[in-house]
């Protein structure tokens, strides 16, 4: 017999893959986790900017005496940057004293810019009813912004002028609407209880007057740089000053942070 031949069975060599030592493994996390806890820091600053910004930008419920005399509305929009965007003024021609505008001595008649306000009256609910009557009453609402007035909003007190002063919110596309120029009838009122229809009728001649605000979108950045200096708004139908109590107004703190003014240096 031949001896078979012993056959060696073939045994496949594969090369091992190169491995990071421990040390390039090492920089390999610590690189990776560096790149987390970036993408994290960033995230948490932008949410730490949101908020900050609309904090600025908050009014604090404050408390409004049942005593207050005078209530008025301030509707404003929010920009993209969660920032004021652009503020609902009113041009009107008021008596005031030149020196407040800074044009000399004595008094004269203005036309000046100023929130939609007006006194209280006894058929009003509360403050808000109050806002809302005078908004309508001196511009007419030709935009139909009033029906924004209702449930929960923001309001500040103002004590030199015993009035509440309520914040409305409104969608920014509602500012591009243009508002007529030329003066208007006033809104016909609803018919008032019986004992004021005594009251009623001495209103009756206004009620047929021009309406006496014009209403204007002015843009935050514009109040803020009149505030900064000489109290004069640019619009788009012209420069106006701010009126006194208004400029003062927007100069209390509380104001002041929602606009985004910054603060007075001491």
């Amino acid at each position: 017999m031949v001896p078979s031949a012993r056959v060696t069975p073939a045994i496949a060599f594969t090369q091992p893959l190169p491995v990071a030592s421990r040390v390039d493994s090492a920089r390999i996390h610590l690189l990776q986790g560096l790149k987390w806890t970036a993408g994290i820091a960033v995230l948490g600053w932008g949410v730490v900017r949101l908020r900050r910004r609309t904090a600025e930008r908050r009014i604090p419920r404050h408390s409004i005496p049942e005593d207050f005399r005078a209530a008025g509305v301030i509707f404003y929009t929010v920009a993209a940057s969660q920032q004021i965007g652009k503020i609902l003024l009113g041009i009107e021609e008021r008596r005031v004293r030149l020196r407040e505008l800074g044009l000399g001595s004595g008094s004269g008649q203005k036309r000046v810019l100023l929130f939609p306000q007006g006194k209280r009256e006894p058929e009003d609910a509360d403050f808000v009813a109050t806002a809302r009557r005078e908004f309508v009453e001196e511009t007419g609402d030709p935009t139909e912004l009033a029906h924004h007035l209702q449930g929960s909003v923001e309001s500040t007190w103002f004590p030199d002028a015993k009035m509440a002063v309520v914040f409305c919110e409104v969608p920014a596309p509602e500012a591009d609407q243009d508002f007529p120029q030329h003066p208007q009838a006033r809104p016909e009122r609803p018919q008032p209880h019986r004992r004021q229809q005594a009251r009623q009728q001495e209103k009756q001649a206004q009620q047929k007057a021009p309406l006496p605000l014009q209403p204007i979108w002015v843009e935050a950045s514009d109040l803020r740089a009149a505030l900064a200096g000489a109290g004069v708004v640019d619009t788009e139908l012209g420069r106006f000053h701010l009126f006194p109590v208004t400029r003062k107004f927007f100069q209390l703190g509380d104001a002041r942070q929602w606009l985004g003014v910054p603060g007075r240096r001491r």
